[in-house]
C-alpha cells in the first residue's frame, strides 16, 4: 500500500468541506477511517492496449468483436492514435467494512466511503501513469479517462470492457443485473494516446468520481 495514498483535501471535498474549519471530532474520525481504509483495501488494476477506428456507431476495437458506442466517446478520442482499456478496484473487503460501519455509525461509514473514493482515484491515476510511461517510448501521451455511463456511452458496455480485460479473473470484478460493478469501489476507463495531448474537459460528465458524487446527486457540482 506504500505507493497509494488517500488525499485528505480530496476526501474533505467529497464530504462537502470547502475551506471550513474542521472540528476535533471530525478530524479524529477522518484519521481513523483513512487508516482503516488503507488497512482494508486490496488495490489492483489492469489495462490493455487496442488499435481502433472510428465508425458510424462509435469506436471499433480492431481484432475484437466490440464497438464502443456513442458520439461522445468518438469526440473524446478525436486525434488519438491508439487506446487503452483499464480497470481498477479496492477489493471486496472495503464493501464488507462499509456495511459493518453503516450498522454501527453512519458518520464513520460516510467518511470511510469518501476515503475509499480518494483511494480508488489514486489507484486509477497510478495505472494511468504506468500507461503514460509505456506510451512515452513511442512519443505518445495519455488523455483523460472516459468510462461507460458517461455521456451517451452506454453503461451496458461495462460488460464488454470487463470481458476484454479479463477483469473478473484478474481483479475479481463482476457485474450486477443493472451493470454496476462489484466490488463497489471499482472503476473502468478508456484512455486515448495522443501525439499532442488534448486539453482535458473538466465536467461532471467525465469525472471519475461521478458515480459516488454527493454534489451531483444534489444537483450541484464541486467546481
Amino acid at each position: 500500500m506504500e505507493e497509494y495514498k488517500i488525499d485528505r483535501a480530496e476526501t474533505l471535498r467529497y464530504l462537502g468541506y470547502r475551506g471550513q474549519e474542521i472540528d476535533g471530532e471530525t478530524l479524529d474520525r477522518l484519521e481513523r477511517m483513512t487508516a482503516l481504509c488503507l488497512k482494508t483495501a486490496n488495490p489492483k488494476f489492469t489495462y490493455k492496449r487496442f488499435e481502433f477506428e472510428l465508425s458510424d456507431d462509435g469506436v471499433r476495437l480492431l481484432g475484437t468483436d466490440v464497438t464502443l458506442m456513442g458520439n461522445d466517446l468518438k469526440a473524446h478520442l478525436s486525434g488519438a492514435k491508439e487506446l487503452y482499456l483499464c480497470a481498477a478496484t479496492l477489493g471486496h473487503d472495503c464493501d464488507r467494512v462499509t456495511l459493518r460501519l453503516e450498522a454501527r455509525s453512519i458518520a464513520d461509514a460516510v467518511v470511510f466511503n469518501a476515503a475509499s473514493v480518494s483511494l480508488i482515484e489514486d489507484v486509477s491515476n497510478f495505472a494511468q501513469a504506468e500507461i503514460n510511461e509505456k506510451s512515452a517510448e513511442k512519443g505518445l501521451s495519455v488523455g483523460g479517462r472516459y468510462s461507460p455511463g458517461y455521456g451517451d456511452f452506454p453503461l451496458t458496455q461495462q460488460k464488454d470492457v470487463l470481458r476484454l480485460l479479463k477483469a473478473e479473473e484478474k481483479l475479481g470484478i463482476t457485474l450486477t443485473d443493472g451493470f454496476l460493478m462489484l466490488p463497489r469501489k471499482s472503476v473502468t476507463g478508456i484512455i486515448g494516446l495522443y501525439e499532442d495531448k488534448p486539453e482535458e474537459r473538466v465536467s461532471c460528465t467525465v469525472c471519475s468520481m461521478r458515480e459516488w458524487c454527493e454534489f451531483r446527486k444534489g444537483g450541484d457540482h464541486c467546481g
